[in-house]
């Protein structure tokens, strides 16, 4: 490896670690398993105020099971499809709330 791929590495584990992915799990896992921790992470970093106690413990839970092997595996697509629900219902709050505040 050079310099540059060294450096491209980095930026893409550091973009995995922002976005609530681990590199070892990289292989393990569908797209919308991706998908659905990206947006779960995304939505409670930044619309989190916006989500509803069970919507907030929903994509907490899932979190917590995408950082365990043995329960990673039993995730399914529609726990991923709910997880990505979620995070779109947020978005579009968010949305109204910054139309409304102008």
């Amino acid at each position: 490896m050079n310099f540059r791929d060294t450096q491209q590495r980095r930026q893409t584990d550091q973009w995995f670690s922002q976005n609530g992915i681990k590199v070892a799990h990289i292989y393990a896992g569908t797209a919308e398993l991706f998908q659905a921790t990206k947006l779960a992470t995304a939505t409670l970093k930044h619309c989190g105020r916006l989500l509803e106690q069970n919507q907030a413990q929903t994509l907490n839970h899932f979190l917590k099971a995408t950082r365990s092997a043995p329960a990673r595996q039993k995730i399914t697509q529609g726990q991923c499809f709910k997880v990505m629900n979620i995070a779109k219902q947020a978005q579009r709050k968010s949305a109204q709330a910054r139309k409304a505040a102008q």
